[in-house]
């Protein structure tokens, strides 16, 4: 089993496409990093008022016997808002890249296991199919992990160089974040390649994640979700079972920490729940595949 994970990973890392479509995901951060930056460098830089004693309505007056000064209100004099973070700023623009990248590739690279007559030459050579659906597994924990920290490193390196204000507070926030983020992007991942598996092809996988980014998806679940509470008399969540659903809400706050550790376990119900249904189903499917 050893060997045929040694493999798979191989065949994963050697791939030029990987690198090629992780520094995709990294330049499209960037570039979000950098539009999100300007709109807040842009609304930062409010020029000085200057209030006049024609102005009253609109302004102050401050009497000096019987003259009237001008009143200059900065933007310094009012509330300053917090100073944008990791937490704050990047793990939005991360979050929403990755999954689409994890999706696509995890699909890509499935199905290339079954392109070109390859699963043909290999499942051969192992006593057990199911050792494939393992390494699968770590593949895709492998795609999930180097995805989310070329999207982090980029979206901090921007963010430090081009965002006036930035800082690298809430560290340890953002490490829980992408603690939470590796493991909902490892389950959604494993459901693009049972669907790639399923259909011996990556179209449904990229179907349905672009699919789940709009909200069509969740429209139709919350109508059932209505409709089932109505008739079993309780509340029915089906959307927070579901990883790509689950993944738009999930938060990592630096005000409401509480809610942090039930987030954090809800994302590791969610991957262990698909490791699990991936490696039974899959196996299942893998064994009673015809490759000849």
């Amino acid at each position: 089993m050893l060997n045929v994970i040694q493999m798979e990973i191989n065949r994963l890392f050697r791939s030029k496409g990987l690198y090629i479509a992780l520094a995709i995901c990294a330049g499209l951060v960037a570039l979000f990093v950098l539009g999100l930056g300007a709109l807040m460098n842009l609304t930062a830089d409010i020029p000085d008022m200057t209030v006049s004693a024609g102005d009253v309505s609109e302004g102050f007056a401050v009497s000096e016997g019987d003259l009237y000064a001008d009143v200059t209100v900065s933007a310094s004099d009012t509330v300053s808002a917090p100073k944008p973070n990791p937490v704050s700023f990047c793990a939005s623009i991360v979050s929403g890249l990755c999954i689409l990248f994890v999706v696509i590739y995890t699909a890509s690279f499935v199905h290339a296991f079954y392109k070109d007559g390859y699963s043909k030459n290999v499942l051969g050579c192992v006593k057990y199919r199911y050792y494939f659906q393992i390494s699968k597994t770590v593949c895709v924990a492998a795609i999930s992990a180097v995805f989310l920290i070329a999207a982090s490193a980029a979206a901090m390196l921007t963010a430090a160089i081009y965002v006036k204000g930035f800082t690298f507070g809430h560290m340890g926030l953002y490490f829980v974040f992408l603690l939470g983020e590796f493991l909902l992007l490892n389950a959604i991942g494993l459901l693009s390649a049972f669907l790639t598996e399923l259909t011996v092809g990556k179209v449904t996988a990229i179907v349905y994640i672009l699919l789940a980014s709009t909200n069509l998806v969740s429209g139709i679940l919350s109508l059932l979700e209505g409709r089932l509470s109505r008739l079993l008399h309780t509340e029915v969540d089906i959307s927070s079972f579901l990883p790509s659903l689950y993944h738009s809400s999930f938060t990592i706050s630096d005000t409401e920490t509480a809610a942090n550790g039930g987030n954090i376990a809800h994302a590791i119900v969610l991957s262990v729940i698909f490791i699990v249904i991936y490696n039974v189903a899959g196996s299942y499917l893998i064994t009673k595949r015809d490759v000849k």
